[in-house]
């Protein structure tokens, strides 16, 4: 299955609500790793519906990676929570 454009962008929007809205900074940071993900993801699909670049076998399995990272929770170690949900609300 293909994401839009669209649908990745509503997916980030609602991550970048739920760092925003999150009291614990572990959770804040999952969520915004989820956003970044969706980030990504909306890129490819956008180059996609665009025509400008198939989404080849590589593409959907990183697209895949990062939905499942962001839904499993995956964090990396970035030390300031804070300071990217500021950014990311920018």
């Amino acid at each position: 299955m293909r994401f839009t454009e669209k649908f990745c962008r509503e997916q980030e929007s609602l991550q970048i609500a739920k760092a925003a809205a999150e009291p614990l900074k572990n959770r804040q940071g999952i969520a915004l790793d989820a956003a970044k993900a969706w980030d990504a993801a909306a890129k490819i699909a956008q180059k996609h519906e665009a025509g400008q670049q198939p989404l080849d076998r590589l593409d959907a399995a990183i697209v895949r990676e990062f939905a499942e990272e962001g839904a499993a929770g995956v964090v990396d170690d970035e030390p300031a929570p804070d300071e990217r949900i500021a950014a990311a609300l920018r």
